[in-house]
């Protein structure tokens, strides 16, 4: 039989095209499913941080508020000084806004202040005249009224910024805060139809590809303020396909969570507009003072205008550095507004006319005090966390006083290269200053590196070293504070010693000079800095006691209970030190030393306030009786060059280590105490000791700052007497070697030196010394 013919497999194919749909409807189906949930993390993604704090908002640090006043001490460079610090500008004519001043004859300023939100209130600006005389505040005046004011206070020099990883600052502003000539010119450049889209500008898109392929001039994008923000917000500057279509997507996200005033509100404050060294300026509020010195609220058309125009690119039309580029962009900004009936011909031939008027303030540095920023931040970690000081925006208000920190500056880098120069030994050194104010403990300025603007190790707070003979006014405190044992006059054994310590070694304490005076009065021997008969005391007085009086002058670590103790074979920081002579300085009244007044929130909100905290811990006539001897010290002893240096009486002890490995200073006037030390970081000898080191840095700080007269006046629970300064005996004014020394009634010496008296010729003499 003949095979029938074969069919054609029409049931197979319809079968293999219904397996073909299937599989496209399900990969179509993944697809979707796996886009639909790519938009939901995108979702997620956007309403978790839109919900939340969008932006870390730095901490602000500010300086001390310069307090105006008849009678203060100050002279007409300082004012000008700080107020270019605080970006003030000079003018030639008398000042018509705020922020500006002008200077005539040397002794007058006009000044026109800011507003400023202290950490005590809110405070208007005002005209105001300063005259000075004779480095001397003379009065202070309204402007315009002349009428004479108690006190006028400047607002303090931002100082640094507490920045997160990302160093952006801005300064947040409400949409009904910003001019409404801001917004008009925003919108009219940057997305004119931005009431009517949804996010995504389809004729905007298509304008842009249409200019860019007709027009020679820039490319133009037609991203949306919505896409902007998004990309700014959220994704990366990368130029790729995949992000502009996540900034579409997040774009049209965003408008439908959030109303059109959230999101250009959002857009004011984020927006890049400059760099200010590592600081990013972000926000129009933050940039109109970072270009004008000004509120948005003062800026004119043109102003707004030319910081529109930095939304294009804020780096290449940066009007300081590119001036004809920024004027050109801001015109066609201007053009724009024109054709868009913004502003009519007239105002447009105006607003172009006119110069940039850009402020021509120097760069502000984000932490231009790096040592002094690392204490804050040290005294701030008891009450803030880290967090906190990067992201909440706190205003954190120092003791800093800018004028004694440039001073201190200036003295390390004068001083310390001619120490170099003038010894062999005296090289890759290394210093520290500490300047405090005596009454509150203030910390007025802080260096911890021969370049003041290193930001490396902290030498004031962490550099330990051995302190030397500043330990010595611990010594005879301990011995004074037993006035029926001891006087100023006590004579002292200064002869050879040699002590077997507990290792069975044998310790020989020499004195610097290599010479033994036998007997020497007390008083001289602190002044001289001799090392024998201080061992000698000490070992009299007791090695509690002393480490006891230690503890009540400001020393918190356990002081080594042995007999090098009494000549500062022990460690302290320069910190320590400075609380240390704080007590004497502050006549017996211990207190701690702050960097920090208080913290307010952004709004102003008081959070924290450092109140002084005084203690007595010294007795006042024990410390008078050391004051008077450290006074000596400076007219007569080892830092005797201080009484021909400055005009003011101070009181100080030098202090020098074995090999002269460490060279300190510290010393202080009525308004001002400062400690400096010079060393190496490798503990190699300097060459150099106390006077012939850190005196000098110390000295030449404190001719540049302004100082009152060390208060000596004799407490009535005491008494002078003349003394023999070669016996210690009782003398009269009128003899050879007589001293003026101060004792707790009937403690002074009963016994009488023969007198001779001092010609005339020698008492003029005398007077020259």
């Amino acid at each position: 039989m003949p095979r029938k013919k074969r069919q054609p497999r029409k049931t197979s194919m319809k079968r293999g095209s219904k397996s073909f749909w299937r599989s496209l409807t399900a990969l179509l189906l993944v697809i979707t499913i796996m886009a639909g949930l790519y938009v939901i993390v995108l979702d997620v993604r956007l309403k978790e941080k839109m919900s939340g704090r969008i932006w870390a908002l730095p901490s602000q640090v500010f300086a001390r508020p310069l307090e105006l006043y008849a009678g203060l001490s100050l002279q007409a460079s300082h004012l000008e000084s700080e107020l270019v610090l605080t970006g003030y500008n000079r003018v030639n004519a008398i000042p018509a806004v705020a922020g500006q001043y002008r200077q005539w004859d040397n002794q007058h300023f006009e000044i026109i202040t800011r507003d400023f939100r202290f950490g005590d209130g809110y405070q208007k600006g005002g005209a105001i005249r300063v005259d000075f005389s004779d480095d001397k505040v003379e009065g202070v005046f309204s402007l315009f009224g002349n009428d004479e004011l108690a006190l006028v206070r400047l607002e303090p020099v931002r100082i640094a910024g507490i920045y997160p990883g990302v160093a952006e600052d801005r300064k947040l502003i409400r949409l009904s805060e910003a001019p409404e000539n801001l917004v008009l010119t925003l919108l009219a450049v940057e997305d004119r139809r931005f009431y009517e889209h949804h996010g995504v500008d389809p004729r905007a898109i298509a304008r842009a590809i249409w200019n860019n392929l007709t027009s020679s001039d820039a490319m133009q994008g037609g991203s949306t303020i919505t896409q902007q923000l998004v990309k700014n917000l959220f994704l990366d500057s990368e130029r790729s396909l995949i992000r502009k279509f996540n900034e579409a997507i997040m774009a049209l996200l965003l408008e439908y969570h959030y109303d059109k005033s959230t999101i250009l509100e959002t857009y004011l404050n984020e927006i890049y507009l400059g760099q200010d060294g590592a600081r990013g300026i972000h926000g129009f509020a933050l940039a109109s003072e970072f270009y004008f010195d000004k509120s948005l609220n003062q800026l004119s058309r043109d102003q707004l205008a030319m910081l529109v125009g930095l939304v294009k690119g804020a780096s290449w039309y940066d009007p300081r550095r590119h001036p004809e580029r920024a004027l050109q962009r801001r015109n066609q900004v201007l053009q724009q507004m024109a054709d868009q009936s913004v502003i009519n011909a007239s105002q447009l031939k105006t607003l172009q006319a006119r110069p940039l008027a850009v402020s021509a303030r120097a760069h502000r540095s984000s932490n231009r005090y790096p040592a002094f920023i690392d204490l804050v931040k040290r005294q701030l970690q008891a009450d803030y966390n880290e967090e906190d000081l990067h992201s909440e925006g706190l205003r954190i208000f120092t003791t800093l006083d800018p004028m004694i920190q440039r001073a201190a500056e200036q003295s390390v880098l004068k001083i310390l290269p001619e120490l170099e120069k003038q010894n062999a030994k005296s090289s890759d050194l290394q210093t520290a200053v500490i300047v405090a104010a005596p009454d509150n403990g203030d910390i007025q300025a802080l260096v911890s590196d021969r370049d003041p603007l290193s930001a490396g190790y902290n030498r004031a707070l962490d550099a330990s070293r051995q302190i030397g003979s500043l330990v010595k006014p611990a010594v005879y405190l301990a011995a004074l504070q037993q006035p029926e044992k001891y006087t100023v006059a006590s004579i002292l054994d200064d002869t050879p010693l040699s002590l077997k310590e507990r290792n069975g070694r044998v310790w020989s304490p020499k004195n610097y000079d290599g010479k033994y005076l036998e007997k020497i009065p007390l008083y001289r021997a602190l002044e001289d800095s001799r090392n024998i008969p201080a061992v000698r005391l000490g070992l009299d007085v007791g090695l509690g006691r002393i480490a006891s009086t230690l503890e009540d002058m400001g020393v918190e670590r356990e002081v080594p209970a042995y007999p090098s103790l009494m000549l500062g074979a022990f460690n302290l920081t320069p910190f320590e030190v400075t609380r240390m002579y704080q007590s004497l300085a502050g006549k017996g009244f211990k207190i701690p030393l702050r960097a920090i007044r208080e913290v307010t929130t952004e709004q102003g909100e008081m959070l924290t306030r450092y109140p002084i905290q005084v203690k007595q811990t010294l007795k006042m006539e024990d410390v008078y009786l050391l004051n008077r001897v450290l006074h000596l010290v400076t007219q007569t002893g080892t830092a005797r060059s201080l009484a021909t240096s400055l005009p003011v009486q101070v009181a100080g002890k030098t202090g020098t280590t074995d090999d002269l490995r460490d060279s300190w200073f510290a010393g202080y006037a009525d308004n001002r105490m400062a400690v400096v030390w010079v060393g190496r970081d490798d503990n190699a000898p300097t060459g150099l000791t106390g006077s012939s080191g850190a005196l000098r840095i110390w000295t030449n700080l404190m001719q540049h700052v302004p100082l009152e007269d060390l208060h000596l006046d004799l407490p009535d629970t005491l008494e002078n007497q003349w003394i023999d300064s070669n016996t210690g005996e009782l003398s009269d004014k009128g003899c050879e070697a007589a001293v003026e020394l101060p004792f707790y009634p009937g403690s002074a010496p009963k016994q009488k030196a023969a007198c001779k008296s001092i010609s005339v010729f020698e008492r003029i003499q005398s007077l020259f010394r």
